[in-house]
């Protein structure tokens, strides 16, 4: 595990392949806790029950969650590659399905300490056409965390993807509930769920969501209409602790979701990949614990 630290936040950071070898999250950067002034966390696992869930776990991001590069155009026994992780083996005709464990060739991954900070780099694997670099550099100051990541073509096929921070947070680990206040630059709308009890425990007032209750299953919302303007930001508020936080996003989004349980609230913000061959995408969040 690395650690970082300054005057006012500790943050941890698994090593690539350690905690987490999932075939869904990326390695790189997986941040499983956030410690402000010694005392208050912000950073939760996906789920409190060993064995269920995904493995996620804190501030860990996703490439292609719905959209797996060279997926649809895979004959079973292939390779195709997850950024962030490595080449998967697609096992049979089965559509793709991010909660389903694909057998990994893992990323070489190189780790540079950096002032205030560490760079991720990971080394591309040649898979149909398909060839890229990864680089995502995490530094800290005061009380903010930067993430920037950079995204390089050197394949001849192009990339087209998505990508988000999942954000598994509860403050001081204290339950959902009415207690928190997730509050966005705009009034959020909800797009009506297919199942309505996911939606059930959500109340909508004005720019902020918060929870009528503790909920006892999944709770999800995804934005029908939201700012596009950058940066993206939201702020998630614990009212007795009065504790915090919120993350920026430097790039235009495509998607804005909302996902959590009785013990964590996850805001996740998407941004469309869309790299063709020699090119570079970059983009960054930032985060303030207050």
């Amino acid at each position: 595990m690395f650690k970082l630290e300054n005057n006012r936040l500790q943050v941890e950071i698994d090593e690539p392949g350690e905690l987490y070898h999932g075939s869904r999250f990326d390695w790189t950067g997986f941040i499983t806790q956030v410690t402000l002034d010694g005392q208050h966390t912000y950073c939760v696992p996906e789920s409190l029950v060993p064995g269920q869930g995904s493995g996620g776990c804190g501030i860990c991001n996703e490439f292609g969650i719905a959209e797996p590069v060279g997926y649809e155009d895979l004959a079973p026994g292939g390779y195709f590659p997850k950024i962030g992780v490595g080449l998967l083996k697609r096992p049979d005709q089965k559509p793709y399905d991010f909660f389903r464990p694909y057998e990994i060739i893992p990323f070489p991954v190189t780790v540079l300490k950096i002032p205030n900070g560490l760079k991720f780099l990971v080394e591309p694997l040649e898979c149909n056409g398909y060839l890229f670099e990864l680089e995502k550099t995490i530094s800290i100051k005061e009380n903010q965390l930067q993430i920037d990541y950079s995204l390089q073509n050197r394949g001849a096929q192009a990339i087209r993807t998505t990508e988000y921070c999942h954000n598994f947070i509860g403050i001081n680990r204290q339950p959902v509930g009415a207690d928190y206040k997730l509050e966005f630059l705009y009034p959020p709308q909800l797009v009506p769920a297919d199942d309505p009890e996911t939606q059930e425990p959500l109340l909508i007032n004005g720019r902020e969501i918060s929870w009528k209750f503790k909920p006892e299953t999944d709770f999800y919302g995804s934005m029908q209409d939201f700012f596009r303007e950058q940066p993206h930001k939201w702020t998630l508020r614990h009212q007795p602790t009065k504790k915090a936080v919120s993350e920026e996003s430097f790039f235009t989004p495509q998607r804005v979701a909302l996902w959590g349980q009785g013990h964590v609230i996850s805001p996740e913000v998407f941004i469309a990949i869309k790299v063709n061959p020699g090119e570079r995408q970059q983009w960054s969040r930032s985060y303030t614990f207050s």
